[in-house]
This record gives structure tokens, C-alpha cells and sequence, in this order.
């Protein structure tokens, strides 16, 4: 196949996309666990402690 440039970007640009796996997800927290029901639970790799939802008030400034 002819290309118009001499650009390695218009060869790459020619190939199959490469398909990669996903990661799988986290499994799920047990009940006991602290962050039961937290949407903020999967927002990152996991589980991020000290929590807000053990912070009864903010501190005064």
C-alpha cells in the first residue's frame, strides 16, 4: 500500500485497533466494613480511610 507521508503516525493510523483488557472490579465490601453503601466507594481503587462519614461536624476554624 501506497502512503501519502512519510509519517510513522499514518502507519500506525493504518493498523487494527488493539483491544485490552478490563480491569476487574473491586469485589464487593461485607456488611461489617465501614464503607457499606458508600458511592464514594468505587469513585477510586477503593476504600479511602479516614472517611467523611466518620466525621460527626466540621472542626470550627
Amino acid at each position: 500500500m501506497k502512503y501519502f507521508t512519510r509519517s510513522p503516525l499514518e502507519r500506525m493510523m493504518m493498523q487494527p485497533p488493539i483491544a485490552q483488557a478490563r480491569p476487574d472490579p473491586a469485589p464487593p465490601v461485607p456488611q461489617s466494613h465501614p464503607c457499606c453503601g458508600c458511592k464514594r466507594l468505587n469513585e477510586s481503587s477503593g476504600c479511602i480511610l479516614p472517611c467523611y462519614r466518620g466525621v460527626e461536624r466540621m472542626p470550627p476554624r
